[in-house]
């Protein structure tokens, strides 16, 4: 699953940033090929919401006038949909239990430009989960949550879910789209999410010259001055190239869909032998 399989809402090309003389932003030239494949961005979403733990919960207030109240909280993803083990004496409780609308905002605050970096928010009603859901559901969130065995079986403490019912993923710039539950249900995660930033460091750290000769032989760039890797999944990577105009983004694909480090490790090395074949023609 990947590319347009989902209904998915992108940001239209023309609502691109006015600049300052009043003109609007153009995107750079491309120096890769547009159809390689590449995650949906409702796998994107859930990838993220399932390697993070920690989000901040919104609800409708019922102490103040229905203003929209935040607050920082444990989850944990189970059958698809985020559970919380909140307290009763808590404000975010009480605003649910009258009012069952929220959302949950979920950031990956990894980059050096914090508005570049991904963040999903979901949309939709957070209710008290049912005595048959919680066995299963208290299993999943100890798993992420061991040290909550401390207070879990307390009395004023209930599990709660989220149902989503519509989301909004931002990627980074530019890179935006709504879409509904059933494209969230029918995403899966990325298989290389726990592991992306260790390939992602270890190829920075060990093969930039790799790196380089990616972007050199297998992409339109050239004249690249160095390379790092930014993002790689079950279909590709992506890299930034430096060259004299400037910092450029490339996306290479996998010749088969990867679901492992190892399979990861395989792959990259094919790939850099390919790049020296290319380098020699």
């Amino acid at each position: 699953m990947g590319g347009d399989e989902l209904a998915i809402k992108e940001q239209p090309e023309n609502q691109g940033h006015t600049l300052a003389d009043g003109t609007k932003m153009k995107a750079p030239a491309l120096l890769y090929d547009p159809s390689v494949k590449r995650s949906s961005h409702a796998e994107e979403a859930r990838t993220l919401a399932t390697r993070h733990t920690t989000a901040t919960l919104c609800t409708v207030s019922k102490q103040h006038a229905d203003h929209p109240y935040g607050s920082f909280v444990t989850y944990a993803i189970h059958d698809g949909k985020p559970i919380f083990l909140i307290s009763a004496l808590a404000e975010h409780t009480k605003n649910l239990i009258k009012n069952p609308k929220a959302s949950l905002l979920i950031s990956e605050n990894a980059s050096d430009d914090p508005l570049a970096s991904a963040r999903v928010t979901l949309v939709g009603e957070c209710k008290k989960l049912e005595d048959a859901e919680i066995e299963n559901a208290r299993a999943t969130y100890l798993l992420h949550h061991p040290k909550a065995e401390t207070y879990v079986d307390f009395r004023d403490f209930f599990f709660f879910g989220l149902d989503v019912s519509a989301v909004r993923y931002i990627g980074g710039f530019g890179k935006m789209s709504w879409f509904e539950h059933e494209d969230w249900t029918k995403a899966q995660p990325d298989p290389l999410g726990e592991h992306a930033n260790d390939i992602i460091v270890h190829m920075n750290e060990d093969h930039e010259d790799a790196l380089v000769l990616y972007c050199e032989t297998m992409s339109a760039a050239s004249g690249v001055k160095s390379a790092i890797m930014t993002a790689i999944d079950r279909y590709g990577f992506e890299m930034e190239a430096t060259t004299e105009t400037g910092v450029h983004p490339i996306r290479l694909g996998f010749s088969k869909d990867i679901t492992t480090p190892d399979e990861a490790r395989i792959e990259l090395v094919r790939m850099v032998k390919q790049a020296r074949k290319n380098a020699s023609l």
